[in-house]
């Protein structure tokens, strides 16, 4: 077990623990549920009544809550019980011992300190406080272990720190206390008589009668009776019974004690807070107040009874009467007044605690009411027009949902509000209002849940589809400039030409994907009506679904449609700069690319690169590729290429000296097989080498072609 008042809640570990004292099993019932928890402490209560364990004002109910107070009180009457039973049991066969306790004890220390003159027992509270009546019990039964005269004159908590001490070491009992707890005026019962069983068990104490040495023993009902004398005859009390008188003197002393303290602490009590969080505490302090006179209202009747019982009987002095009289007077008289003063403090603490919730109360309703007419406006707002209004509508969404969060606090201050069942105050209405605001505030956080969840989606659904349109934008304003330069600047110089040709095929090849892309796009528009509907009042929402409802959507099309526009006059360009090319001897199909080669202007790949700088590497990476290559084959492009210059050479010097056609066109057909050679050897090291050079020699290949 690690806490006392959290494990014995279910009780199961109490039907252990009664199991293993008494020697019988009791078998808990399983579940968890609250229901099992009280069917277990009943069954332990049952346990106990019958081994006549009393047990006042405690109920199943305050064991499984987990009260403190009251799950210590039950745990003493177990103790004090089999403490009892298994320590005292050889000298109290006769006693009832739950209600004899206290005065056998008493008696017994009485009887085992009456030779120390400077130690007077008479309680189990303040006799103890000093620490003489600890050293000189232990003295009584252990004189080898101290000086008693040397250590009577410590101090009051050095002489209990000396009998602790000595107790632990010589006796193995464990330091229960500690001086600051018994140096007290007003130390615990409890704790005391304990620690004085302990010792009762461990001290050489058989030579020591547990009773008086009077001749009287004590009957079940707590009075005295005489004991037989010899001739068979029963000996006359005296007129006054010193056993009772000095118990009635005893439990008085015990009671006054308690309502001094009762008193002083209901004066010392701060006044009423203004606070709501402070007067709650307040009120269940003084609850916790209120139950603990509950329960010593059974002591102070008992004081009451056993002193009408006293007079009754006849049996005291007159002083000794007036005395209780005195005394009883007194202690209806202080409990009356410590009962009035209670109630009167209980009453303000209502009365202060049901004003500030019921203010509390009226502010969340107002502020509610401010909150509802705001969500009103905003979900009765018009259609985002466009990407930045839905990003605002998300943006005011989520200051109305921060000042949901920092309400919260207050909300859930109400599921801690006290209710006080009163009989001249009507708690239903508070019950009322609560129900009626925890409904209205679960509806306002519900919807704007959704609402929140409905304008994330459509933020970044419409993100994303602008963000590829911007890029679609991009990619065609780039190629547009570029074809416009072409246009602008026609060249016949025949590597330029080569260079234009390479550029229209590779935006040829690119241009596919985009327009495909542009088609997806136009279906995701389609994503945004339901999305802007779920966003948008219920007024707007019971209107057609259709993207002509919605005019954000209409203009996101029209984009679309000028840019399938765009598109098209791209064709156009680029098919008539397909015509000014073949009409200048370069044909498109004998450009031919690698198929890792892309525009510099491509959509949908953001690690693209310039086109001129696609096909080029670093002179170091060229001549790799080159040593690559097979050496004949490009000694034999090489020399064919030789060969054909010189034959070209020839003819143009043939042509200058005016030789006749008919001779020119003989030699040209005898050097064809020439250009053929250099034709397919430049396209076989053209397909090898795929890169910047293969650009050059492309030039070379197509110069030779016209």
């Amino acid at each position: 077990m690690t806490d006392l008042f959290y494990d014995l809640r279910d009780g199961t570990r109490l039907l252990a623990l009664l199991s293993v004292l008494t020697g019988r099993s009791y078998k808990p019932e399983k579940g968890r549920m609250r229901v099992h928890h009280l069917n277990n402490v009943s069954t332990a209560f049952r346990v106990l009544e019958k081994y006549n364990v009393k047990l006042v004002n405690i109920s199943n109910n305050d064991i499984v809550d987990g009260n403190p107070k009251l799950t210590l009180g039950l745990v003493w009457s177990i103790i004090l019980h089999w403490q009892v039973q298994d320590v005292l049991k050889g000298n109290m066969a006769e006693l009832q011992p739950q209600s004899n306790l206290d005065k056998t004890l008493l008696n017994w220390c009485q009887e085992a300190t009456k030779d120390y003159s400077d130690v007077n027992i008479t309680n189990f509270t303040t006799s103890w406080s000093d620490g003489l009546a600890f050293l000189a019990l232990i003295h009584r039964f252990r004189p080898d272990l101290f000086d008693y005269e040397i250590v009577s004159r410590k101090p009051a908590n050095s002489r209990l720190d000396y009998a602790f001490r000595v107790a632990n070491k010589t006796l193995g009992i464990a330091r229960l206390l500690d001086p600051e707890d018994v140096n007290t005026t007003t130390p615990d019962k409890k704790s005391i008589m304990m620690y004085v069983m302990c010792l009762y068990q461990a001290l050489p104490h058989t030579s020591l009668p547990l009773f008086p040495s009077s001749p009287k023993k004590l009957e079940p009902d707590g009075t005295t009776a005489d004991f037989p004398m010899g001739d068979g005859t029963r000996s006359t009390s005296a007129a006054s019974d010193p056993v009772d008188f000095t118990a009635y003197q005893t439990l008085m002393e015990e009671v006054l004690v308690w309502l001094l303290a009762a008193e002083d602490h209901l004066d010392s009590a701060p006044a009423i807070d203004v606070e709501l969080q402070t007067v709650k505490e307040q009120f269940h302090k003084h609850e916790e107040f209120l139950l603990e006179l509950s329960s010593q209202q059974g002591s102070i009747g008992v004081v009451l009874q056993e002193g009408t019982r006293l007079l009754q009987e006849g049996k005291l002095s007159e002083e000794e009467e007036s005395e209780i009289r005195i005394q009883m007077r007194l202690l209806n008289s202080r409990w009356d007044q410590l009962r009035t003063k209670a109630m009167d403090r209980q009453a303000r603490i209502h009365e202060t605690l049901t004003k500030l919730q019921q203010d509390q109360l009226e502010k969340l309703r107002h502020w509610l009411t401010s909150t509802e007419d705001r969500i009103s406006q905003l979900a009765t707002g018009q259609q985002p027009d466009n990407l930045t209004a839905a990003v605002r509508m998300l943006e005011d969404h989520q200051a109305l949902q921060r000042d949901l969060e920092a309400q919260q606090e207050d909300v859930n201050a109400l599921s801690n509000m006290v209710v006080i069942v009163d009989e001249n105050a009507d708690c239903s209405q508070m019950e009322d209002q609560l129900s009626a605001l925890g409904e209205r505030w679960s509806h306002v956080c519900q919807w704007a849940d959704q609402r929140a969840s409905a304008l994330q989606q459509l933020v970044s659904t419409w993100e994303q589809l602008d963000q590829e349109l911007q890029r679609v934008k991009t990619w065609l304003a780039g190629h547009e400039q570029s074809l416009r330069l072409i246009e602008a600047n026609p060249s016949t110089d025949r590597n330029q030409m080569a260079d234009v040709a390479r550029q229209l095929q590779l935006l040829d090849r690119d241009l596919e994907p985009h327009q495909q892309r542009l088609n997806q796009l136009q279906e995701s528009v389609q994503r945004l009506p339901p999305l802007i509907q779920a966003v948008v009042g219920k007024e707007q929402s019971k209107r057609k679904l259709t993207t002509g409802t919605y005019k954000c959507v209409d203009r996101i099309l029209q984009d679309m449609e000028d840019l399938e526009d765009r598109i098209e006059a791209l064709n156009e360009i680029m098919e008539a700069q397909r015509q000014r090319l073949g009409k200048s001897g370069v044909c498109l199909n004998m450009v031919i690319l690698p198929p890792d080669i892309t525009t510099s202007l491509t959509a949908f790949d953001d690690a693209d690169v310039v086109i001129k700088q696609q096909p080029k590497d670093s002179e170091d990476e060229m001549l790799v590729k080159k040593r690559k290559l097979n050496s004949d084959r490009r000694r034999e492009f090489e020399e064919a290429v030789d060969k054909l210059k010189n034959h070209l050479d020839n003819m143009e010097q043939l042509v200058r000296t005016g030789c006749e056609v008919a001779t020119l066109e003989q030699t040209q057909l005898e050097h064809k097989p020439d250009l053929d050679q250099v034709l397919k050897s430049g396209h076989v090291l053209i397909g090898e080498l795929q890169n910047g050079e293969s650009c050059s020699l492309r030039c070379f290949v197509v110069q030779f072609q016209r």
